[in-house]
């Protein structure tokens, strides 16, 4: 006892005592998270396991839900009613059978298709006592006791069958044997009669192949379907009828006799249910808990061998110390009695060691920043956002308001935003989120594109919301130097399929808005200008300016255009479309100039910042720097004296004077408007379009009819006409004489220049 109570006072006892303190501490943390863990694993299973019937049974109703149409369509074949009114009508040979022949062809080719799970379909037509199916046809008794052997259904049964009132009947399950490839399976037939009618449609189900896809091999589950009085219909794997519990109403999972049972009603009206056992859902939590206790047994002899080790190696130094104290110092006085002997000892011979005991305070106060830093984000990780919120408010009846967040961000002097726009929509969703959730903690926040927030509410009063968004507007103004925000609202929907619709309405509500240097709110559409575009005579003085090189002159047009925009209150969108109509006016007019390609990209990266704008002053800016740019380069260019629209204009006509050419067509590859090109060409060359193409046409017709053997027809194709008539009477309008007059001139001048 008293080398017990003596050790308890060493220092090694009590590091190691500390350490494992420590370790305790956390055994019971990590016991009590593993716990809660534990708790929610078994009830995710649990869902897993509900989820599993629920998907069943949508299979399974959507299954018979086509097998009706099947039923229903081969019900009202034409062949087969024809058929039928053969049969009772007509005798013999007079029976026309080939109708009956059709009609099983196409039977085979649903029964054939494996997404029916179809053995073969049964048309029984009682009256006659006679059978179709895939493989042919017979006399019912022949068919229903032989082909089809079932205890259960013989042809006794079908020959007195009648239908409950309904027209289709799902009826129980089966084993039968199929006498053509001396098979059993088990079968459940789906019987579709009407009241009236003289035959019925049999489908046998293969609901086994069926269930298998369905629900997946039973292994250690179990399904059973039951129809609307409660009876068993089918059962799949190792349950038995007398085995199902009694369900509640609303009632969705029950636990009896060490099995999970599971339920769901279709839309069929028939009820599914899934037997699980207990020992599936433990052996899974087994597995888990044996390898959770497997990674703490070995943390627990790592972390019990670490403190040993760490224990010894801080208590040796000390001993050492201790020795060479005691064995200079065997005289020494009694020190102080403390409650750990060898810092005791320490205190009293070496008060060097002052500085390093306040050095290893400091060092411990490190650690425990680090511990609580470390404790702090152990509580972050520990958060778990629930997604299955997300899927009631979805799956939640009632209206829903959509808001759409548009961002914009400013451009610098530069031309750059002046954020790093990821991070900044980021903080911004985060405070979005934060700033609703208070107001509606039903509400749902969310990034949809990279500049782009959603925020969702739901069963909200227009007039609360719309102050919420006022508070929202005021705020996010503050930062307008930064960023514009366009929120706006949808009208309210009235179930989650129709998002997609909201979303697209606030979208375009924010490409209606004003071009306005704040923050604004939309609530509802509003009337737009109906053009957007140059004037004729603004789309000539630009062009004019442009050619000359005046930057002034062309900039000008343009910031009178966008002002007028500005005035008629243009949508955001309507301004982006006129940018970039304006821009590919500029920079094909310095394509047509001939600019060294280099410096057209330049021109290109200018116009893709007409993109980043969101103001008035943004796209001034930035169309001065791309027109002052582009007239300095027209204006280098022009040294050389060239018209380049004209140079451009001539180039097309002398390589393409054989194509369909046309005023709509050249403007339309100039960029420009069909009236101001044919002023233009008049005004430069004196001539119109008509007459240039007329010219080189009728010269190119003489060429070929002087140094070639072709045809007339022949060049005519070649000049441009189709139409030799047409050629013809242009040829000798324009030259004075007939295409084949000119030839026999140009033959004689020849012979008499060259005798």
């Amino acid at each position: 006892m008293n080398w017990i109570k003596s050790k308890s006072r060493s220092l090694f006892f009590k590091i190691f005592l500390s350490f494992l303190a420590i370790i305790v501490l956390f055994g019971l943390f990590y016991a009590v998270i593993f716990h809660l863990f534990k708790s929610s694993l078994q009830k995710e299973i649990i869902d897993t396991s509900q989820q599993a019937v629920h998907d069943t049974a949508e299979r399974f109703s959507y299954q018979f839900s086509r097998l009706q149409v099947l039923l229903f369509d081969i019900y009202n074949h034409a062949d087969l009613i024809g058929f039928n009114n053969q049969l009772r009508q007509q005798t013999g040979n007079e029976v026309n059978y080939l109708k009956a022949r059709d009609v099983m062809l196409q039977m085979r080719s649903d029964i054939y298709n494996p997404l029916f799970f179809l053995e073969d379909t049964l048309i029984y037509l009682k009256e006659h006592d006679f059978v179709l199916s895939k493989s042919g046809s017979g006399n019912a008794p022949y068919m229903l006791d032989r082909s089809y052997t079932s205890k259960q259904y013989p042809y006794a049964f079908w020959n007195s069958y009648k239908s409950s009132g309904e027209s289709f009947s799902l009826l129980p399950a089966a084993v039968y044997r199929i006498h053509n490839d001396l098979s059993e399976k088990k079968l459940m037939p789906f019987v579709y009669q009407q009241l009236d009618s003289r035959y019925q449609i049999i489908a046998l189900i293969d609901i086994d192949k069926a269930a298998q896809s369905f629900f997946g091999e039973p292994s250690d589950r179990s399904l059973a379907i039951l129809n609307t009085n409660g009876d068993v219909l089918y059962t799949w794997g190792d349950l038995r009828a007398n085995e199902l519990p009694t369900f509640a109403a609303g009632q969705q999972a029950v636990l009896k006799d060490g099995t999970y049972y599971f339920a769901e009603a279709g839309d069929d009206g028939l009820t599914y249910i899934s037997a699980v056992p207990y020992s599936h859902v433990s052996a899974q939590l087994s597995r888990l808990t044996g390898a959770l206790l497997l990674i703490f047994s070995l943390s627990l002899g790592v972390a019990l061998a670490a403190s040993y080790f760490f224990s010894r190696r801080l208590h040796k130094p000390v001993k050492q110390i201790l020795t060479t104290v005691l064995n200079r110092k065997t005289h020494a006085p009694q020190p102080y009695q403390g409650s750990i002997n060898e810092y005791d000892l320490i205190k009293s011979r070496i008060q060097d060691l002052l500085r390093e005991k306040e050095e290893i305070r400091d060092r411990l106060n490190k650690q425990k920043s680090v511990l609580t830093s470390y404790s702090y984000i152990s509580q972050l990780k520990s958060i778990n956002t629930d997604i299955s919120e997300w899927e009631d408010f979805l799956s939640d009846d009632g209206s829903f308001i959509v808001v759409l967040y548009h961002i914009r961000f400013r451009l610098n002097p530069s031309g750059e935003p002046p954020l790093q726009t990821d991070q900044a929509v980021r903080h911004m969703l985060e405070h979005i989120h934060l700033f609703t959730a208070e107001r509606y903690p039903d509400s749902h926040t969310f990034q949809i594109e990279k500049n782009e927030i959603i925020s969702i509410f739901k069963r909200e009063e227009a007039g609360k919301l719309e102050k919420l968004l006022e508070e929202m507007k005021d705020m996010l103004n503050n930062e307008t130097e930064l960023f514009l925000v366009t929120i706006a609202v949808s009208s309210q929907v009235h179930d989650s399929s129709g998002f997609n619709e909201a979303y697209r309405q606030v979208k375009a509500l924010t490409e209606q808005a004003p071009l306005v240097e704040e923050s604004q709110l939309v609530t509802k559409p509003r009337t737009l200008p109906t053009t957007v575009h140059l004037s004729p005579s603004q789309e000539k003085g630009l062009l004019d300016a442009l050619q000359e090189g005046s930057d002034s002159r062309a900039l000008q047009i343009i910031e009178q255009a966008l002002a007028a925009l500005q005035r008629k209150e243009a949508g955001i969108a309507q301004f982006r479309f006129f940018a970039d109509a304006a821009a590919s006016k500029i920079i094909g007019y310095a394509e047509m100039a001939q600019i060294d390609r280099a410096q057209l990209q330049s021109l290109k990266q200018w116009g893709s910042r007409l993109a980043e704008c969101h103001c008035l002053r943004e796209y001034q800016n930035v169309f001065r720097q791309l027109i002052e740019a582009s007239c300095a380069l027209i204006r280098k260019k022009k040294d050389s004296g060239e018209e380049p629209l004209i140079a451009m204009f001539l180039s097309i006509i002398h390589n393409q004077y054989a194509e369909d050419l046309s005023l709509d067509y050249l403007s339309a590859k100039l960029n420009l408007s069909s009236a101001y090109l044919s002023v233009y060409i008049k005004e430069k060359t004196g001539l119109n379009f008509s007459d240039h193409l007329l010219g080189i046409r009728m010269d190119k017709a003489k060429e070929l009819l002087t140094r070639t053997d072709l045809t007339v027809n022949e060049i005519s194709q070649r000049v441009g006409y189709l139409n030799i008539t047409s050629f013809n009477r242009t040829f000798k309008k324009a030259v004075g004489m007939t295409p084949g007059a000119y030839r026999r001139q140009q033959v004689v001048q020849t012979h008499a220049s060259s005798g």
